[in-house]
């Protein structure tokens, strides 16, 4: 999952919202001394997207998916999908959350304001992308998935070949789509149950 459907699957709670996103600057253990200055809630939204990732890399639905862009991306097959399914979890929103689209985005945006000084240094430049440039609405266009594939590309120690995956994308359209909508409903109920367990809210609806 990227941006969009980390951000969504975090749930109504702020502090579990930004420790979703932060968990890729943070290494290790969530209770190495060195993590001790984040809140529980901020722990549980690393948790939560430990948790995510772990299902998504192992789930049949979505290593079929990868099998079609191996070919091409080979390892980065993976990270083309997490950009493609935000591409669906965009365009499907209101299959599958209560909350408006347009009141969502601000909402993220005003929770990562409110909790900048918690955000490691190499992290606020992308945080400030996104919120100046609405990148969660743009997932829903191709010109916004592409500029996103071309963006990991640019940052991958090897050639990934990711700049060209939208050519991919709509040749596929239709296979990623229901590959999407099988899988997610799925992943929608393994977070719904880690935030009951935990006494979270949120504004999945439950397909």
């Amino acid at each position: 999952m990227n941006f969009l459907a980390h951000l969504f699957l975090s749930g109504d709670d702020e502090e579990i919202l930004v420790g979703n996103l932060l968990e890729d600057y943070i290494v290790g253990r969530i209770e190495h001394p060195r993590n001790q200055h984040f809140s529980e809630n901020i722990k549980n939204g690393i948790l939560l997207h430990r948790l995510i990732d772990s299902y998504m890399d192992t789930h049949a639905v979505v290593s079929t998916c990868k099998s079609v862009l191996y070919k091409n991306y080979h390892k980065y097959s993976s990270v083309v999908i997490d950009i493609y399914f935000d591409h669906y979890l965009a365009k499907y929103w209101h299959s599958y959350s209560t909350e408006p689209f347009e009141d969502f985005r601000k909402r993220v945006h005003e929770s990562f304001r409110k909790y900048w000084n918690v955000l490691p240094e190499k992290m606020k430049p992308t945080i400030e992308s996104m919120i100046k440039h609405d990148w969660l609405k743009n997932y829903g266009e191709f010109w916004g998935i592409e500029r996103s594939l071309i963006g990991v590309a640019k940052r991958t120690a090897f050639q990934s070949n990711m700049e060209q995956a939208i050519n991919d994308l709509k040749i596929h359209y239709v296979f990623f789509d229901d590959n999407f909508n099988l899988f997610f409903p799925q992943m929608i109920q393994q977070c719904t149950n880690f935030l009951t367990d935990k006494n979270y809210s949120h504004n999945y609806i439950i397909v």
